[in-house]
């Protein structure tokens, strides 16, 4: 009985009159176009009114394309099954109505939607935000719908009032309202609307984006970290999203005991500081500063405040440092560890900002960051500059300041935004070649 009742819910129309300007085509089966009107209206199907004419070259379970102009110049074709025909006369002008079913057809003619939903997002019910749809073929007519899951190439949405009236194939604009985000549009495709089955409890419609963009991803991957907080940044990238800053999701805390072996043994070492010395341990200015998102322990690293070079630094005895940074203040970057859910392009920005921001506080002169011979023109693509080792050592430690030219004291906002985009792309090609020292880093 249920079955029977959401199948009338599905079934309900939007009854249209002859004359609205709802212009068909089909083609039948003797290659004439047949035009018509649409004269109802549903999620799954329509109404079309023609010559009587036609009668013979319209087959009732035959499927055809169907192309709808709702103004002079816009049009859009579907796929629809014809279900049953009439004749009925209005004002004394025979027609013939006939019902259509719309399906959506792969390349392959499969009318399956499992392939659009492979790699997706599925995001709560009572997730906030919204996406409004003007639907094109109505004056003013504006749907509203919440986002229900996201892919790299399209999204499941759930209509808030249960009904919107979209075709499989139709273009619309969609106005994304969304938090954390600034409203923006993209055009969307529609493809399917999916009834009440399996996991999902209500009826819902398919889209595809219409030339998706990595700015477009990276908002969308963003929205989705802002409101799920179990999906890590690895789900992303495995579902097939760019990698995004993190700059909006971490707390910073500065720990005020060690962290547990346990905790230790989520987080791996990282092209950043990746040496460990037996000194830090003894360094009485070293802070311990740890970066969580939630309860998840994401990156954990020590900023050593050396007065002077000589007397308390971890970095000193290793040759970082010549005679031109003899007494000056230096805030050293040490034993960085992160998550491996949560690459190091998505934590580098909110790390090395905060980093520079707490130097800049303490009213230290230099920010001084162990690095690789790969990361190092990285690092000087930031505005750092490599220090020349004053020890000969046969490892390829490197070293890098920042400070150098104008001192931290200029650098009242850290870098600026930009500078951490222009970098992001080498960054992230550079992690991808798996060099030895990035290995079970990413």
């Amino acid at each position: 009985m249920g079955e029977k009742k959401d199948f009338k819910d599905r079934a309900a129309r939007r009854e249209l009159y002859i004359g609205e300007n709802i212009r068909a085509y089909f083609t039948g089966k003797s290659g004439e176009p047949i035009a018509g009107e649409v004269v109802s209206l549903s999620e799954g199907g329509l109404g079309f009114v023609c010559d009587p004419r036609f009668d013979s070259d319209l087959e009732i379970n035959d499927n055809y394309q169907i192309k709808i102009y709702y103004d002079a110049r816009s049009s859009f074709t579907t796929n629809v099954n014809i279900r049953n025909k009439s004749q009925f006369t209005s004002q004394g002008v025979p027609y013939l109505r006939v019902g259509c079913a719309v399906y959506v057809a792969d390349e392959n003619g499969n009318n399956s939607t499992e392939g659009k939903l492979e790699n997706l997002v599925v995001l709560s019910k009572n997730a906030t935000g919204f996406l409004e749809i003007d639907n094109p073929m109505f004056f003013d007519d504006k749907r509203y719908f919440r986002v229900r899951g996201i892919h790299p190439n399209g999204m499941v949405l759930e209509p808030m009032d249960n009904r919107h009236f979209l075709l499989p194939n139709q273009e619309v604009v969609g106005k994304f309202n969304l938090p954390g985000l600034k409203p923006f549009e993209q055009k969307l495709m529609m493809r399917r609307s999916l009834p009440k089955q399996g996991r999902w409890l209500e009826n819902l419609l398919v889209v595809d984006f219409i030339e998706p963009t990595e700015k477009l991803l990276m908002r969308l991957a963003k929205y989705i970290l802002i409101i799920e907080n179990d999906i890590s940044v690895k789900k992303l990238i495995d579902s097939g999203f760019p990698i995004p800053f993190l700059d909006f999701i971490l707390n910073v805390e500065f720990a005020q005991k060690k962290l547990s072996e346990e905790q230790k043994a989520t987080l791996k070492p990282s092209v950043i500081a990746p040496y460990s010395s037996s000194r830090t341990a003894a360094l009485n200015s070293a802070r311990t500063i740890s970066f969580w998102r939630k309860n998840t322990l994401i990156a954990t690293m020590k900023l050593n405040f050396c007065r002077n070079v000589y007397e308390n630094s971890a970095l000193a005895h290793l040759g970082a440092y010549n005679h031109q940074l003899h007494r000056r203040t230096v805030v050293e970057l040490l034993e960085f560890y992160h998550h491996p859910d949560y690459p190091l392009p998505s934590i580098l920005v909110p790390v090395l900002q905060h980093c520079i921001l707490t130097s800049i506080q303490a009213k230290f002169a230099f920010l001084v960051v162990e690095c690789t011979p790969q990361t190092e023109t990285l690092f000087n693509r930031l505005g750092f500059t490599s220090l020349p080792r004053t020890i000969v050592e046969d490892d390829d430690r490197k070293f890098v300041a920042l400070g150098i030219q104008n001192g931290l004291y200029n650098m009242t906002n850290g870098i600026h935004r930009d500078t951490w985009e222009r970098v992001y792309k080498r960054l992230y090609t550079f992690l991808a070649r798996k060099y030895p020292h990035t290995k079970q880093v990413v």
